[in-house]
């Protein structure tokens, strides 16, 4: 029999596919922005911000390239592996490199999923114990049936009508449910501190050494000693 070729979905219907789920954790975007700029950039260019100088003295050292391969400079973490070497420009996404990071990253992103699921059906959980409802199983419905029936809109009241025995009077009581926020507010990420190349020119004496006096600080002239007290 003939193959049908499948027809695209509705735009209606891709807009609302992709709203499904929880959203990105700026963690996964950043490792999954890494992976494209490795799969698909050349590696020639120089990182635009120039990147960092501290050696991995201020910033951890990288895991993807701890080391230029053509001049050895350290590289801390703040130098990503899709741009060139900011000191000598060598390329570190050769063929052989290239999808040894992409294998590398591919495995962060995969752990970074499941530890933000697990973190995710773990806040459910505990949001559920809070409300005092029986817990759901991670099994039975996933995180979207586990966030059936919670409160995360605004707060709901209820009124209660109770019959007190003794007196046969009807009192009303008045309840208010306050939502449980499963997702924490994430502090603003503040731009890391960038240590800047160090001169081309190098600082020396430039006037020949005074014969009358050898020892004296050329660069420094006007130091006094100063007894102490």
């Amino acid at each position: 029999s003939d193959c049908i070729p499948a027809q695209p979905l509705p735009a209606k219907q891709q807009a609302k596919g992709k709203g499904q789920g929880p959203p990105k954790s700026k963690a996964v975007s950043a490792l999954e922005t890494c992976l494209h700029n490795i799969e698909y950039t050349s590696g020639k260019e120089k990182d635009p911000t120039g990147s960092c100088f501290c050696l991995a003295r201020e910033h951890d050292l990288s895991t993807y390239v701890p080391l230029c391969y053509g001049c050895s400079l350290i590289l801390c973490n703040l130098n990503l592996p899709h741009y060139a070497c900011l000191h000598c420009g060598e390329l570190f996404l050769d063929n052989s490199h290239r999808l040894t990071l992409v294998a590398q990253i591919q495995d962060e992103l995969c752990m970074q999923v499941v530890k933000e699921d697990e973190e995710r059906q773990r806040a459910i959980m505990e949001a559920r114990k809070a409300e005092g409802t029986f817990p759901m199983l991670p099994s039975a419905g996933g995180t979207q049936g586990a966030c059936k029936g919670m409160a995360t809109g605004p707060q709901s009241s209820h009124k209660v009508m109770s019959l007190n025995n003794t007196t046969k009077k009807v009192t009303m009581s008045s309840y208010t449910n306050t939502p449980i926020s499963l997702h924490p507010p994430s502090p603003a990420l503040e731009e890391p501190h960038r240590i800047p190349p160090p001169p081309k020119e190098i600082s020396y004496v430039k006037q020949p050494p005074d014969p009358a006096h050898p020892w004296k600080n050329m660069q420094f002239p006007n130091l006094q000693h100063v007894p102490p007290p």
